[in-house]
């Protein structure tokens, strides 16, 4: 279940009832859109965040889910000699999404546009587990082996990379950077870094 959209989706009845006795404005529609957003939240797992080495003896040895750039989500593989960037949703896709939504219900509306993003990205996840392409490289994906990288900073949202196919900036939570810089300076190798090593507060 996720938490937030539940959340969200409880916020937007309480908007809908606030205009509705305070304007009269119909509950019908933001409550409806309400309850959809508290179903999306439910039937939407978690997203599993950290996971480090997912199987004892294979190529994996961290995943960061999720990540974003200027094109969209992503997760983040890591293996002893790459990065595979599996593409979850397109930022395009997102913001159209939440635009249809927007128009329908106005703010609310947006939210929800949110809410089915992150659906559209569990699915995404569920079809990658399925079929077994973590490492693999499918439409939309991009990969990096590490050979190809000439520099690689780590901050406290950021993972910047400069690379044979140009620069490159993923954001991810604030929490993340100071758990995976250790394991990120063992695989990548130690010629490309540069900057400080973030460290937990």
């Amino acid at each position: 279940m996720r938490t937030g959209i539940v959340f969200t989706g409880v916020g937007i009845i309480m908007f809908g009832l606030l205009l509705w006795v305070g304007l009269g404005y119909p509950i019908e529609i933001i409550g409806t859109i309400g309850l959809f957003n508290i179903l999306l939240g439910i039937i939407t797992p978690k997203s599993p965040g950290l996971i480090f080495q997912p199987e004892p003896i294979g190529p994996v040895k961290l995943i960061v889910d999720k990540a974003s750039s200027r094109s969209g989500t992503y997760q983040l593989v890591f293996s002893d000699s790459k990065l595979v960037m599996k593409k979850l949703a397109s930022r395009g896709g997102i913001m159209a999404v939440a635009l249809v939504f927007a128009i329908i219900g106005g703010l609310v509306g947006g939210l929800t546009g949110y809410s089915v993003g992150e659906l559209v990205s569990q699915r995404r996840r569920d079809k990658i587990q399925k079929e077994n392409t973590l490492m693999t490289v499918t439409r939309g994906d991009m990969e990096i082996p590490f050979e190809n990288m000439s520099q690689v900073e780590l901050t406290k949202t950021k993972l910047k990379i400069a690379s044979d196919n140009g620069p490159m900036t993923v954001f991810m939570p604030k929490k993340y950077p100071p758990v995976i810089a250790a394991k990120l300076r063992e695989l990548i190798p130690s010629r490309c870094w540069v900057g400080p090593v973030p460290v937990s507060a």
